[in-house]
């Protein structure tokens, strides 16, 4: 490394800007004979591309490489937190607070035990009133299919599904289930518990009701980050597939009526159901919708595309989250408040953000319901279908000029050392004015800009790019490609050092 030191015997006001000098001959303080790009440039892009691979992939999204982009996510759903989304309608969420629950009971599925009175009256609320505005589809985010010992309320819950499946008018009622055994994928299919209510289910006429499942999984930092789309399933009859829950429901959303909307989850779930047969690898389906674009995806599970939450728990008075989104404690509920707010192509969720429904997850927005877990879901769908990364060529190209920017920034730090002369002995005015020049040639603030820059340029990327489905992830590489940056800086400050004691001992 060849490098050039400023002779210290030299006239103080010689090639000094700020003492009047000559500046035609500004000597470098630090000469290394390179350019803005050289060898390396190259190495801090390897370094950063490496790094973007890793991320790629889940096993490398989940070490402590993708901790700053897993920040930048959850920031970027922050910012987005109860806004109104393009493309979607209202949804209804009835809660069962804390004031409806009175048994302590753990034996069973969350949400098991939820009062079956309560429940009843949250299924006629959400039925509606024949020959009025109605819902498209109702979400029952408790487990029907768990018996309870209330007997009389569950002979009352029979005769409302009986009721409900013999009325073609009536909106999509999709029941969520547990399921046991394994995770749902094609080497390890789940298996549903059996249930006197299958009968009803599959002897309704008007084929609007459905069971469905929404898993949700995570990591350390947010237990519920990702949704399934569909799950492989053991039955008598051999492996099967059911689709999530939000993809009945944004299929229900504009379809003529609860049928229709079934026959086009079917249709969708064609391919998945060779998938788990082991006929076909890919994982990919795509779900027609009624006067809509058709949704696209790719992947079994995807990341889930929080925009929605309630605040504070417990919310006990009926609340405006967001202008498509209603938070309704039970015993606010009734059938002319349900027509009313979720009439218009309008989703009902009855479920339950309490404590004793242990039925609350870890998410970008702190403890949530799961029930309000599966609002975000449908939401996040409609708006930008499945959530994912950039496509892996723009990815990459973003990527390249981010690294460009950041080397320009380093090397911009390296010559703005030349440009920083005393101006202690200008007027008060003189300095207040060049205050500023000073602050951006500032090596240290130089860096301090950038650090910061990386990680808000990456939030801020994401957080416009989520309204249509899209992640970006290039602030761990950025900060490797910043950081071989500062590393060949300080060893020119240093090896500058070096050469100026051997001048002086000379």
């Amino acid at each position: 490394m060849t490098t050039t030191v400023v002779d210290n015997h030299q006239d103080p006001t010689e090639n000094n800007p700020d003492k009047g000098g000559d500046t035609s001959g500004v000597t470098r303080l630090v000469d290394t004979g390179k350019g803005m790009f050289d060898g390396n440039f190259l190495l801090s892009l390897v370094l950063a591309l490496v790094v973007w691979a890793i991320l790629r992939t889940p096993e490398g999204w989940q070490t402590f490489l993708g901790e700053a982009d897993r920040e930048v996510l959850q920031i970027a759903f922050e910012l987005r937190v109860n806004q109104t989304v393009k493309g979607t309608g209202p949804i209804l969420f009835l809660n069962l607070d804390e004031s409806v629950w009175q048994s302590d009971e753990t034996d069973g599925p969350a949400l098991a035990y939820a009062p079956r009175k309560v429940v009843a009256d949250m299924l006629e609320a959400a039925y509606g009133i024949p020959g009025f505005p109605r819902p498209k589809v109702v979400v029952a985010d408790i487990d029907l299919f768990w018996r309870t010992p209330e007997e009389a309320e569950e002979q009352r819950i029979d005769d409302i599904l009986t009721r409900w499946g013999n009325d073609p008018g009536a909106p999509l009622l999709v029941m969520q289930r547990e399921v046991v055994d394994g995770d749902g994928h094609r080497n390890q299919p789940a298996r549903a518990r059996g249930s006197g209510r299958e009968a009803i289910m599959a002897n309704a006429p008007a084929g609007n009701l459905v069971w469905s499942v929404a898993q949700i999984t995570g990591d350390e930092v947010v237990g519920a980050r990702y949704m399934s789309h569909y799950l492989c399933i053991k039955t008598p009859a051999g492996i099967d597939v059911v689709a999530a829950t939000p993809v009945y429901a944004i299929a229900a959303r504009t379809a003529p009526d609860a049928r229709s909307a079934v026959a086009l989850v079917n249709q969708a779930m064609e391919e998945p159901r060779r998938h788990c047969r082991g006929e076909r690898q890919e994982t990919a389906f795509v779900l027609e919708r009624t006067d809509r674009a058709p949704i696209s995806f790719i992947q079994q599970e995807s990341f889930i595309n929080y925009s929605a939450h309630p605040g504070g728990d417990p919310v006990s008075e009926p609340t405006l989250v967001a202008a498509d989104m209603f938070y309704i404690p039970a015993g606010f509920a009734n059938a002319p408040m349900v027509s009313g707010l979720a009439s218009s192509n309008g989703v009902v969720i009855i479920g339950s953000a309490a404590s004793m429904a242990r039925d609350r997850h870890m998410t970008p927005y702190g403890l949530m319901g799961g029930s309000m877990v599966i609002a975000n879901m449908i939401r996040g769908l409609e708006e930008g279908g499945e959530i994912d990364r950039m496509y892996w060529l723009a990815d990459a190209s973003l990527l390249t000029i981010f690294v460009t920017l950041i080397v320009a920034s380093f090397w911009y730090a390296r010559i703005a050392r030349d440009w920083i002369g005393p101006t202690s002995h200008l007027p008060f005015f003189a300095r207040l004015i060049r205050l500023p020049i000073k602050l951006l040639t500032n090596p240290v603030i130089v860096k301090l800009l950038i650090g910061v820059g990386i990680f808000w340029i990456s939030t801020f990327a994401s957080y416009l790019l989520l309204d249509n489905g899209i992640w970006v992830s290039f602030a761990a590489p950025a900060y490797v490609a910043a950081l071989n940056e500062a590393r060949e800086d300080f060893e020119e400050l240093m090896e500058s050092l070096r050469n100026a004691r051997s001048e002086a001992a000379s």
